[in-house]
């Protein structure tokens, strides 16, 4: 009997009954077309958006990037990288001990150091401004250099109302308010390291299926001078409204596209040339310019995933 454990689904989906929170939106490196599917896709049902206003807003914004790729060329290169504070040591040396984080970091070689956040390359055009804001309120100034590498580089997964929604024969579906929740692994064990309930027959292999948070670390890709921002934008932008200049980030140098495409996200691998050649590559800091951005009003979601396993049974000649 063999077992082939697939993810069939993992998505979000709004939280009933569910009050509106704020998305703040980032116009120009985008297509026209995303804009508009995403914008549809926040919208409550039976209110259209209105494609007309959209699609002017974003010309507007495509325009004002045009201009900021010839006044501001060059502004993400040679990005400014400084030494972790030596208070900030003890606790890196506890990240690396990790052994999710070093399952998730284990192909390109990692370094720490205090990224100039106003040279961040984003690489994600939706922020959701409760979780901006619940960031600042749980981390009141003065923040600590222990407490600063704490929230950008976590030791422990996030509080978030984790838990099994329903379980069938052979699916489970698991929801969690933190939309980092996801299917991590799975493992073939031995029945003799497992504790489990009595089952039907004698066991000779037990798959797990493993389901939670990643390391969830501030993580970016160092590649032709710019860091781009793989992990954390929310945090990172988080900080910057708090008058932070630099954060502390996990950060992998790329030698090239090898590199790129083993350590980067599908976003940025798949639109390499914006992110890491153009003149001027999407910033953090945009998400504070008005002719730039605009916020749309959407329905707080949940993340939900489900797991089903497929049993395949058959006769083999030898």
């Amino acid at each position: 009997m063999a077992q082939t454990p697939q993810r069939v689904h993992t998505g979000q989906r709004p939280v009933p009954p569910s009050p509106a929170t704020e998305e703040r939106l980032l116009l120009g490196p985008r297509h026209l077309q995303e804009l508009l599917d995403l914008v549809d896709s926040l919208s409550p049902p039976g209110r259209a958006a209105d494609r007309g206003g959209l699609s002017e807003r974003w010309r507007t914004a495509a325009a004002q990037y045009q201009r900021l790729s010839v006044s501001e060329a060059g502004t993400a290169d040679n990005a400014d990288i400084r030494p972790l504070p030596r208070a900030m040591q003890r606790h890196i040396t506890q990240v690396t001990a990790l052994p999710g984080v070093r399952r998730t970091f284990d192909t390109v070689p990692v370094a720490f150091g205090m990224v100039a956040l106003d040279q961040l390359v984003v690489s994600q055009y939706s922020m959701t401004q409760a979780v901006v804001d619940r960031i600042i309120e749980q981390h009141p100034l003065p923040l600590s250099p222990a407490r600063l590498v704490k929230l950008c580089l976590p030791l422990q997964a996030p509080s978030a109302d984790f838990r099994l929604a329903s379980k069938g024969d052979r699916e489970f579906t698991f929801v969690a308010d933190a939309h980092d929740m996801r299917f991590l692994d799975a493992q073939v064990l031995s029945p003799v390291d497992v504790h489990q309930a009595d089952v039907m027959g004698h066991p000779q292999a037990v798959i797990a299926l493993s389901v939670g948070f990643s390391a969830n670390l501030l993580n970016g890709v160092r590649y032709n001078g710019r860091v781009a921002i793989n992990n954390g934008h929310h945090r990172a932008l988080a900080l910057r409204k708090m008058g932070f200049t630099h954060a502390p980030c996990l950060i992998q140098p790329c030698a090239n596209a090898d590199d790129l495409g083993q350590a980067a996200s599908r976003e940025i691998c798949d639109n390499a040339d914006l992110y890491f050649h153009s003149p001027r590559p999407p910033l953090l800091r945009d998400f504070d310019n008005p002719a730039l951005t605009m916020s749309v009003q959407a329905p707080r979601m949940r993340r939900v995933v489900t797991l089903k396993v497929d049993v395949q049974r058959q006769l083999m000649a030898l």
